[in-house]
């Protein structure tokens, strides 16, 4: 795999928060995916689209026990992940980011990953493995990544919502609900979308109170610079619980012939990484949360 030197100018979502191996492979390529298409009429929920058909078909080969095949499937991965980059630089470079493409986009990732799922329990049967034991392993396993994708999302988004004072694409429960779109996939993606923020929302309650907070009251810069400070130590932790890593151990579990081992990763390891990943960012919200609470007392005498 060649690594490319990133070009200064990427649409990235934030330096603060991109994995080096999106800033230095996915982000490059996708760039030069998203200029090329950015004069033609090629949207990017298209490019989305294209991501998907590319994900399915790599989760296909990993139904099989061929390492070749195998080989094929993660190289078509990453081929896949390289558009799913590209679509979202391709409406940024536009201009046309929205809620509803964000959302597409975590659609489409997340069937990529339960097609993956559906051909593992296959393989896994075919292998000699017990059926329930295999359908209960890859719930298991399949459960346990939707929330810690959950997680970094949130962890991610508002570190640039409050560490950096970008808006990204932190959404709350409340943000969602004047909403009515018009039509039944939009209000059937929209249904979706709300119940993927309020399990963030249950899963960080102390941040989601700080951030409550901070958007009925002026933020200082001392503030933010202590926020990052502070939770930006939890950022390297989002890197071992991502789409990269996932990938490369299902790639590391399928070589060897051993899937069952990048479900067990996935269930258990993975989930307590998730665990301490959440009692920092929550214990920091709660220190933050205090000294905000002391600036704004102090900033309401002096006013």
């Amino acid at each position: 795999m060649c690594w490319v030197k990133p070009p200064n100018d990427l649409s990235d979502k934030g330096r603060a928060v991109e994995e080096w191996v999106d800033l230095h492979f996915f982000r490059p390529i996708g760039i030069r995916i998203a200029r090329a298409l950015q004069p033609t009429g090629i949207s990017a929920d298209q490019v989305t689209l294209w991501s998907l058909a590319i994900g399915l078909v790599a989760g296909h080969l990993f139904a099989y026990g061929d390492r070749w095949t195998n080989l094929i499937g993660f190289g078509l991965f990453i081929v896949s992940d390289i558009f799913d980059s590209a679509d979202g630089q391709l409406a940024r470079l536009r201009g046309t980011s929205t809620r509803f493409g964000r959302l597409l986009d975590g659609i489409s990732d997340n069937l990529r990953f339960v097609n993956l799922y559906f051909h593992l329990i296959y393989r896994l049967i075919q292998s000699g493995y017990w059926w329930p034991g295999a359908v209960l392993l890859v719930a298991a396993a399949g459960l346990a990544h939707s929330i810690q994708s959950a997680a970094i999302d949130f962890v991610r988004n508002a570190f640039l919502h409050i560490g950096i004072g970008k808006r990204g694409e932190l959404d709350l429960p409340e943000d969602l609900r004047a909403t009515r779109p018009a039509t039944l996939l939009a209000r059937f993606g929209g249904r979706v979308y709300r119940d993927y923020v309020q399990r963030q929302a249950e899963l960080f309650p102390r941040s989601v109170k700080l951030i409550r907070d901070l958007r009925r009251y002026p933020v200082t810069d001392g503030f933010r610079q202590g926020y990052r400070s502070r939770q930006e130590v939890v950022l390297p932790l989002c890197a071992w619980l991502g789409q990269n890593i996932r990938f490369a151990a299902l790639g590391a579990a399928a070589l060897v012939g051993h899937v069952s081992a990048f479900l067990w990763t996935e269930a258990v390891w993975m989930s307590l990484l998730l665990v301490v990943l959440i009692w920092i960012h929550e214990s920091n919200a709660t220190v933050l949360g205090d000294l905000f609470d002391s600036e704004r007392h102090a900033y309401a005498r002096v006013t």
